[in-house]
């Protein structure tokens, strides 16, 4: 007699981490049936693994269209009141709703730290509020623009969408605007107002960009080792800066896409992880191997940036030649203080000779590039003349603020996220630490487009959700096959659509500052000076203003954390020190077997 069981209460090994049995009452001593039948199964875990996730992308898909047909009515008054809106928002560090109606407490969403005090205390037992949902803004002073009181306005629609999703293993649901805004769900105590920049996460960014290719060339010259003028307080020089920003660029890429860096000097070399002279895939992993290698890198020698462009295309060719590619986009990075001491130095055949580089047999074009000249007495000349001629960007990047370098180096995606055309794709990260205390995570997220006719999109949103990394485990216990299902899913190339002067003059005219976007008529920043551009306006509607007096509120912390964060009280953290029993994996395997053999036997 078949009977159907839940092992959700198996501790000793995740392979038994499933939804439902089925067993069949066999003899203990016919152990190959039992092997069969747990490689049944596993091939069932697997199932319900893609069924859940098909279950997760319908909902993300269902508040993706949400979203859109709320941005569009947001210049209507009529079916858009703001007055009452605005008092009904949830600020995530200054609410005192969280204890209020629709308050519950909850273990499974991480953990509550509070750090106001010497020494470390936690809470387990996390309060949260299913009532409402908390906004935040990219900086931690809230600029209360426009067009970010234009969003915290529209976005507020969603939020029945937001309580009606019934997903397990669901943690966060976020909407994050391209202004820098979020909207969370569900309601969580926030003990300060730190920044929060939504546009730089990896889910953004993979969202909004697609799966990509992206070589970072950092000038190692000598003259790297200057500290300017604007950061003789912090003493950190143009070198230690460029380390930090492309840390940054590095940490905003996903499983899917693949990264190269290389230094350049009076030579040109790589910097790699195990000597893998190609790109490798972007795990996080890779990734944080990478940064350890970049972080190693010493000032010495002279320029030469044509070897540097030359390395760069090497090494996207070896990377296709033996499939180490994402098969998409691609995009070069060139960071420098100055101009070429060494190689070619004459701009315009510089830009000829990177011309030819990037040009394949069918006139096409085989990489986006994007230069950036750091410090605000850098020589501008040949990094903007190389960038114009490939029809790229370039930025001169000011070292007076922490994060202008990191925010002008995400221009990169910003680029192909403003060209895009078509649909777009879900994609999901691989697991990382929750920003929000989650613990382990999985994000699924989606770009949320309008499209003004059929060649052209623009980005409104990217709306994400957040899962239980553990609870994926139950449902999939092999890590590999994990990452291979959610890869396959994301297998798609975003289309660029066909750019004209005028969008690219608009990309170039750009401003980053304190979390905020705006745009400046820069004589500097333009290759076409014989082309004036219209720049997009820093209001979203013509017809009307939004004006939230309370959105200071955003940095003006006023709750009780601890009571409003915590159901019960916070204890002191556990010590790292303590020892974790562990057993050898032999006979962790064999007590699995034995275990499951027995159940089998029993049933």
């Amino acid at each position: 007699m078949e009977k159907i069981m839940c092992l959700w209460w198996l501790p000793i090994h995740h392979f038994f981490h499933c939804k439902m049995f089925v067993f069949s009452r066999i003899n203990t001593t016919k152990f190959w049936s039992s092997i069969l039948l747990l490689v049944l199964v596993s091939q069932a875990c697997q199932g319900d693994f893609s069924i859940f996730l098909d279950d997760v992308e319908n909902e993300i898909n269902k508040l993706s269209a949400k979203t859109l047909s709320l941005h569009r009515g947001v210049c209507n008054e009529l079916s858009l009141d703001c007055t009452s809106v605005f008092e009904k928002n949830s600020f995530a560090c200054s609410t005192d709703e969280i204890e209020g109606e629709g308050s519950y407490c909850s273990s499974e969403q991480g953990t509550a730290y509070y750090t106001s005090e010497p020494g470390c205390s936690q809470c387990k037992n996390r309060r949260l509020n299913q009532a409402h949902s908390l906004v935040r803004t990219a900086s931690s002073r809230c600029t209360c623009q426009d067009m970010m009181n234009a969003d915290m306005c529209w976005t507020k629609g969603v939020e029945d969408d937001l309580k009606t999703t019934n997903l397990s293993g669901l943690l966060w649901q976020q909407i994050a605007t391209t202004n820098g805004f979020t909207r969370l769900y569900p309601g969580s105590a926030q003990e300060e107002c730190y920044s929060y920049d939504p546009r730089l996460r990896a889910w953004f960014v993979a969202a909004s960009a697609g799966p990509k290719d992206v070589v970072v060339l950092i000038d190692s010259s000598a003259s790297m080792s200057l500290v300017p003028s604007s950061r003789q307080a912090s003493n950190l020089s143009l070198m230690q800066l460029a380390k930090q920003a492309v840390s940054h660029v590095l940490s905003t890429l996903t499983f899917v896409d693949y990264v190269a860096v290389a230094k350049f000097s009076t030579e040109s070399e790589q910097v790699t992880v195990d000597e893998v002279y190609t790109l490798i895939q972007a795990t996080r992993d890779n990734v944080n191997a990478l940064i350890e290698e970049v972080n190693k890198i010493q000032p010495e020698g002279h320029t030469n940036f044509e070897q540097a462009f030359r390395l760069a295309f090497r090494v996207l060719e070896r990377s296709a030649s033996v499939g180490r590619t994402t098969a998409c986009n691609k995009a070069i990075l060139f960071m420098t203080d100055g101009s070429p001491t060494r190689g070619e130095d004459d701009p315009t055949t510089l830009a000829e000779i990177v011309d030819g580089l990037n040009t394949r047999s069918d006139g096409t074009k085989i990489a986006s590039i994007f230069t950036y000249s750091i410090s605000e007495v850098a020589e501008t000349e040949i990094s903007k003349h190389i960038a114009c001629s490939a029809h790229g960007l370039w930025s001169q990047v000011e070292t007076d603020t922490a994060a202008s370098l990191q925010e002008q180096l995400s221009q990169y995606y910003e680029y192909f996220s403003t060209l895009h055309k078509g649909p777009s794709g879900i994609i999901w990260t691989e697991p990382y630490l929750d920003a929000f205390g989650a613990d382990m995570v999985v994000t699924g997220a989606k770009a949320v487009y309008e499209s003004s006719d059929a060649s052209q999109s623009k980005l409104v949103a990217v709306v994400a959700m957040d899962i239980s990394y553990a609870y994926i485990q139950k449902l999939e216990s092999n890590k590999a096959a994990m990452m291979t299902e959610l890869q396959r899913r994301q297998a798609f190339c975003p289309n660029i659509a066909m750019y004209s002067n005028c969008e690219l003059e608009v990309l170039r005219q750009k401003v980053y500052a304190g979390g905020s976007v705006s745009y400046e008529r820069n004589p500097d920043k333009i290759c076409d000076a014989s082309n004036i551009c219209p720049l997009p306006n820093d209001t979203a509607c013509p017809n009307r203003a939004f004006r939230y007096d309370k959105c200071t509120q955003h940095s003006q912390a006023t709750l009780d954390y601890k009571e409003a964060a915590c159901c019960g009280q916070f204890l002191p953290c556990q010590s790292s020190n303590v020892p974790s029993v562990t057993m050898s994996p032999i006979l962790n395997a064999a007590l699995t077997l034995l275990l499951a053999i027995i159940v089998c036997g029993l049933l």
